[in-house]
């Protein structure tokens, strides 16, 4: 293995200890917390064994699985973005209404 894979599998550990503690908290329910396991897991086997990607490689024409990585956490990130911003405005509209109705009825 070299660094960038021994670094990325601290990370998944650390990450997958997280996501058990916030389970523990009961911050996650069980589904939420099965989905950030697969996740890690999924990326633990991208790391240990990147060529087994390489099929979806050849069928976007990227050459490296480091750049696939990164692509797919672009496009990840950005959907996440979308989707705090969304709710963000949902609960500024909330609020809004809430403030507006005991101003009025006080």
């Amino acid at each position: 293995m070299i660094g960038i894979q021994i670094a990325a599998i601290i990370f998944v550990l650390w990450m997958t200890y997280f996501s058990y503690l916030h389970f523990r908290r009961k911050e996650f329910s069980f589904t939420e917390f099965i989905f950030w396991q697969m996740i890690w897991a999924g990326l633990a086997v991208v790391v240990i064994f990147p060529k087994s990607v390489d099929f979806i490689l050849k069928k976007f024409s990227i050459t490296r699985t480091f750049d696939l990585v990164v692509i797919v956490g672009i496009v990840i990130l950005f959907g996440i973005t979308f989707r705090n911003y969304v709710l963000l405005r949902r609960t500024e509209r909330r609020l809004e209404e809430l403030v507006r109705k005991e101003a009025l009825h006080g």
